[in-house]
């Protein structure tokens, strides 16, 4: 019976729907004969962990709790050569050591190395939150050892496809602008205006945002302005042949491919006629755009 209940608690994980962690540490406790004691010592930390700060004030507020009243829920680990990886249950790990346990309740599982990240994933995303940044880069990490497409991430993390992708995004950013996003000093909001803007704008209205404090809608707005400026260039007298109307009708329509396709779009429009330019990303990137275009057929 035991191994019916961990099948069923590792099935559920690793399916189309998402099941949060809390279910499938009691699908796997369920059979209490499975809980052993084991060394503090001989637990390593997640190799795939993808949470890289850990709040230590948690931390100790957990030690407290597992020093007065001892640790409730095992963790969850799988077993390495001598020695054990925790799969699920790194903060709990980090306490008991802190509170000064010798032993520490663990439940010992087989899982190979897929369901061993997509189980520290789901943990993370669904316990306590990953800053955006280790959030993508942890898909990036599935996507690049095991092959996957971005649609199989997101259905082992009980996502869809578009937020996965608009997360990975944010890795094209340069790295200053990536650790801001981690640090809180930018919001992922305003990491999506900056990606639509070539290199040398990226650098000035980062710069703009930490000393003017700008939020997400006031770069919009100078984004907007900046293209609007630069498409009058390129076209020479075309805008006012066009009219002052039909250049706010255009950008309208420009504005509402962007929040479709959640990604940097122009239109070209010069006397009655003219081009859209879609930009994508990578080759998800540009699938995905794709199943958004062709749903409209559907």
């Amino acid at each position: 019976m035991a191994k019916k209940v961990l099948g069923k608690g590792l099935g559920a994980i690793i399916s189309s729907s998402p099941t949060p962690v809390d279910s499938m540490e009691f699908a796997v406790t369920e059979a209490k004969e499975r809980i052993v004691e084991l060394d503090v010592g001989a637990i390593r930390p997640n190799p795939d962990q993808p949470r890289t700060h850990f709040n230590e004030d948690e931390i100790e507020g957990l030690a407290e709790s597992i020093r007065s009243v001892g640790l409730i829920q095992p963790i969850v680990v799988r077993r390495e050569g001598e020695g054990y990886y925790v799969v699920a249950g790194e903060r709990r790990l980090r306490a008991s050591k802190l509170a000064g346990l010798q032993k520490i309740r663990s439940i010992v599982i087989r899982a190979n190395e897929e369901e061993n990240l997509t189980l520290a994933l789901i943990e993370n995303i669904q316990r306590t939150d990953l800053d955006p940044i280790e959030e993508a880069k942890a898909y990036r990490l599935l996507i690049s050892r095991f092959r996957l497409k971005q649609q199989d991430v997101a259905q082992r993390v009980g996502k869809d496809r578009a937020t996965v992708a608009n997360l990975m995004r944010l890795l094209s950013l340069p790295e200053q602008m990536q650790r801001a996003v981690s640090e809180g000093r930018i919001s992922v909001g305003h990491a999506k205006v900056l990606l639509a803007l070539p290199p040398e704008r990226q650098n000035a209205l980062f710069n703009e945002i930490l000393d003017k404090g700008y939020s997400v809608r006031m770069l919009e707005k100078l984004a907007e302005s900046e293209r609007g400026d630069e498409g009058s260039s390129k076209k020479g007298g075309a805008a006012k042949k066009s009219g002052p109307k039909d250049a706010a009708h255009i950008r309208k329509m420009e504005e509402m491919l962007v929040a479709l396709l959640g990604t940097k779009v122009e239109i070209r429009h010069s006397g009655g006629k003219g081009r859209i330019e879609i930009s994508y990303y990578s080759l998800d990137d540009f699938e995905r755009i794709i199943e958004i275009l062709c749903k409209g057929r559907s």
